[in-house]
């Protein structure tokens, strides 16, 4: 590794070139997204094209939106809260995917937003696609937003958004060079779903109904879809469970969330608590679900808002394992705040093994503007 005296002595006369040398040697995300809050000339030289983004992350945890120009990431490496200078997402609501993070205002505009580039990807305008221009978007009122693969690698990929309007739970899908979006939801009818995740070519889902769905999205309709699995007709009811897909170790697991009434449990008003998990994996093949998985050996999971991934906890020490980290939410009503109600989120974890459910993140996140907490996997980008 040169010395430091020789990289000024090749570097002096070229500030800007040293600048940018300092930023390809940051490793951590963490400190990668410090070095470019420094200054003007910093903030240039920290673009993704000067990070490795296929060195291996902990999960940035996306915070509530506060209506400024910056957004917040909980660190788990650095145990600490890092801003983000993103004015393009003020007063957006926010559904992190692939390491890009999807925006839309209630005016109905929408895009792709890459959190380290500012690099922006226009939507198409779903109101037209619906055929309406009014009516359709309020605060709230998109459920989730995923990403077959990352865009930053290819421009073959495939964005779903489902959201509540028109009276429907309308699921749609857009491609790259596609005009309009595509309304595949209603050719199916039936309940809504959630959980969906995209799975070695194909995207899955699991209905309220407690059913495990699969479908792909070739770029044309009708789409087929294929019923993977019943659950057992024993499951809690829809208001008491929530469910995620995740991929470990190439096999795709199904988590569920188990949670009660607050009013019940601890009397705070507004809300639930999370009870425990269940975890199994899904043979995709034989359409079966496996036995529980009670230990993930050193493996841990992370949840929020519909959306899932996994870390190899033996390449962080700051992630415990056999861990599922998730989000515990709750509201309350604020008479301080416009619109009179408030959205909170916890960051806790639970012990797979044990059931331990635990707090790991000191503060709370309020908004009144984006209702939900995000994972935003950065190794992704």
């Amino acid at each position: 590794m040169p010395s430091e005296t020789k990289l000024f002595e090749t570097y002096g006369k070229n500030s800007n070139d040293l600048i940018v040398l300092i930023a390809k040697r940051v490793k951590v995300i963490e400190d990668f997204i410090a070095f470019g809050n420094v200054c003007k000339s910093w903030r240039v030289a920290a673009t993704k094209e000067n990070f490795d983004v296929f060195a291996l992350q902990v999960p940035l945890l996306l915070l509530a939106d506060k209506n400024d120009d910056y957004r917040e990431f909980y660190s788990l490496s650095k145990q600490k809260v890092l801003c983000m200078y993103l004015p393009e997402a003020r007063g957006q609501e926010s559904f992190a995917s692939q390491g890009w993070i999807f925006t839309y205002n209630n005016t109905g505009e929408m895009n792709l937003l890459h959190p380290f580039s500012l690099a922006q990807i226009p939507l198409p305008d779903l109101f037209a696609s619906q055929g309406r221009r009014e009516g359709l978007f309020r605060r709230g009122c998109m459920d989730d937003a995923i990403l077959s693969v990352r865009p930053s690698l290819t421009s073959d990929y495939v964005l779903l958004i489902f959201y509540w309007g028109g009276g429907g739970n309308p699921l749609s899908f857009w491609r790259p060079g596609n005009l309009n979006w595509t309304n595949i939801i209603e050719q199916w009818g039936g309940d809504a779903f959630t959980g969906i995740n995209y799975y070695k070519g194909q995207f899955y889902y699991v209905s309220w109904s407690a059913e495990v769905w699969a479908f792909d999205v070739p770029g044309h309709v009708p789409i087929e879809q294929c019923l993977l699995v019943q659950l057992e007709a024993d499951m809690p009811c829809h208001n008491s469970r929530l469910f995620y897909l995740v991929e470990l170790f190439g096999a795709l697991l199904l988590v569920i969330q188990l949670f009660g009434d607050n009013d019940v449990i601890v009397g705070r008003k507004g809300g639930y608590k999370t009870l425990k998990f269940k975890v199994f994996e899904l043979d995709v093949i034989k359409g079966e679900l496996k036995e529980e998985i009670t230990n993930l050996g050193e493996s841990a999971i992370f949840v929020g808002h519909n959306r899932a991934s996994s870390v190899d906890t033996s390449m962080f020490t700051v992630v415990k394992p056999n861990h599922i980290y998730f989000v515990d939410d709750w509201y309350e009503y604020f008479n301080a705040l416009e619109g009179g109600r408030v959205h909170r989120r916890d960051l806790v974890t639970c012990n797979l093994e044990e059931g331990k459910i635990e707090a790991f993140y000191p503060g709370v996140s309020l908004s009144p503007i984006c209702r939900q907490l995000g994972l935003h996997h950065h190794s992704d980008n």
